[in-house]
């Protein structure tokens, strides 16, 4: 199982695309695929995600469903 689900675009475009993983916890087979140029400088903290713990999944996603997406039109 791959974490970051990137199926919908060929690997020349998400390999230009910036995704990393620092301390993930992977279980069941789940892996993740860095990608993009690798980092030179310290992020911009203003882009970056602030970790949470597992148990906060439910609240940060209670809001969550499916996208309204188009056939032929990426999401």
């Amino acid at each position: 199982m791959q974490v970051t689900k990137r199926d919908y675009a060929t690997k020349g475009e998400w390999s230009k695309w910036t995704w990393r993983s620092e301390n993930d916890l992977m279980m069941n087979g789940a892996f993740f695929v860095q990608s993009g140029k690798p980092r030179t400088k310290k992020p911009n903290r203003k882009f970056m995600i602030k970790a949470k713990p597992g148990a906060v999944a439910t609240r940060m996603t209670r809001f969550a469903g499916a996208l309204d997406c188009k056939p032929g039109r990426k999401c």
